[in-house]
């Protein structure tokens, strides 16, 4: 039986999630919906345009990313997967799309087109245009297997097609108020027969995610109660500038923590080290927080730094994660870092350094990788109530590490300022 009611950004998450513990992949295949979301408020997604020739055939056209990210009235969800029992790679990848509303605003909104329309646009010119650059594709449609309420398969490649271009072969689906668009990248496509491979990979993922959609769904985790939404927290970088009058962006942000449907990972805390800095650790002691990782652009292109704010639920009580790093930090002569990855390296040496800046907690130091170049790096932070910033950025010589820390303070009250804190 075909869902009646609209699932939300984090049921459909954990739809694709679920489907990909059947498969028994060892990780989420959903993204941050809330993350990408949030791109929509800083008003730094590229500006898009979608033609066909003819008009009409835009109707069987999904929508593109940045225009799906900024529509608050159809919830969605994203993610990828490989084939059953296969391996991801370019061209055994599926890239999904999950999208849901009231069953004829969906209908309307992703398949509002009348079943001749299919037959006269069997083959069409697209032009898609990001950012004022212009990519041309040909269109051609296919036979759709019999899935859901309704269906139509394609297959895209660049026009005029170039040495070495993949074509792409898609499925999208209808089934009550459930949307599928589901696209596989194929390296030689000529024709509908070298389609047929993955437009069959397709459609088995595609009967998957609507036998997932009807299975009784587990209630979504509550978000923890937080004086910010991803939203605000990119808003309120929206257009400032560093006390230098450097550029500074922060695109996206998301609420630290598992995505939903998937199986928290297992962390091993590191050794009860006062010197060792693990941003993995660290992070998930934040469960909760919403977090953004934005730049402050200088005056040449490597001359950057990077940032992260962290505003705290409302819930948070101390001792702070971010007051035990500091301490940390600030008494440290040599700091082994350990990686996302697994990996470690190792900072010496580590000097402290003093800021004026007013914070309920704050460090600052300046410290070389062992890795040879002799290149200082400068690392600052500092809390206020909730929020937190941390910054990292390089610098030619120790002599210029206190004037850099001196300027991210400045960034610091700049962005607390902005926030009343």
């Amino acid at each position: 039986m075909s869902p009646s009611k609209p699932f939300s950004d984090a049921e459909l998450a954990a739809i694709i999630n679920g489907v990909g513990r059947s498969r028994n992949l060892p990780y989420p295949t959903a993204q941050d919906s809330t993350r990408l979301r949030s791109g929509a408020a800083s008003g730094s997604l590229p500006q898009t345009r979608t033609e066909t020739t003819p008009g009409d055939c835009a109707a069987l056209v999904p929508q593109d990313p940045f225009t799906r990210w900024a529509d608050k009235d159809i919830n969605f969800a994203e993610g990828a997967m490989p084939p059953a029992g296969g391996q991801s790679g370019p061209t055994s990848t599926i890239m999904i799309v999950l999208r849901s509303a009231d069953q004829d605003v969906l209908a309307k909104a992703d398949f509002g087109y009348a079943d001749d329309l299919a037959a006269r646009c069997s083959q069409f010119d697209l032009a898609y245009t990001e950012s004022g650059r212009t990519s041309t594709y040909a269109v051609q449609l296919l036979a759709a297997p019999r899935i859901g309420d309704k269906q139509h398969a394609f297959t895209q490649v660049t026009k005029p097609k170039g040495q070495g271009d993949f074509g792409m072969a898609g499925l999208r689906v209808l089934d009550g108020t459930l949307s599928i668009t589901l696209t596989l990248s194929v390296a030689t496509l000529n024709s509908e027969a070298d389609a047929k491979p993955a437009l069959d990979l397709m459609a088995e993922l595609a009967k998957e995610l609507i036998s997932e959609a009807g299975r009784p769904q587990a209630p979504a985790e509550p978000s923890a109660p937080n004086s910010m939404t991803p939203e605000q927290m990119v808003a309120l970088f929206k257009g400032m500038t560093a006390p230098g009058g450097e550029t500074v962006s922060l695109p996206q942000a998301g609420i630290i923590g598992p995505p939903q449907g998937s199986t928290p990972t297992v962390l091993t805390p590191p050794a009860d080290s006062p010197c060792t800095f693990d941003d993995q650790a660290y992070t998930a002691s934040l469960a909760g927080s919403v977090s953004g990782q934005g730049q402050i652009q200088g005056a040449t292109k490597m001359d950057y730094t990077d940032f992260t704010a962290v505003n705290m639920p409302s819930t948070a009580q101390p001792p702070y994660p971010f007051d035990a790093r500091a301490e940390r930090l600030r008494s440290c002569t040599s700091v082994q870092e350990i990686l996302f990855e697994g990996t470690g390296r190792t900072w010496s040496p580590v000097a402290a350094l003093v800021t004026a800046i007013t914070a309920d907690s704050s460090y600052a130091v300046a410290y070389q990788l062992s890795d040879g170049t002799g290149q200082w790096h400068v690392r600052c932070g500092a809390r206020r109530g909730t929020l937190s910033i941390e910054a990292a950025s390089g610098t030619a010589s120790q002599a210029e590490a206190q004037s850099r820390a001196d300027a991210l303070a400045s960034f610091f009250d700049a962005v607390f300022s902005r926030a009343g804190k």
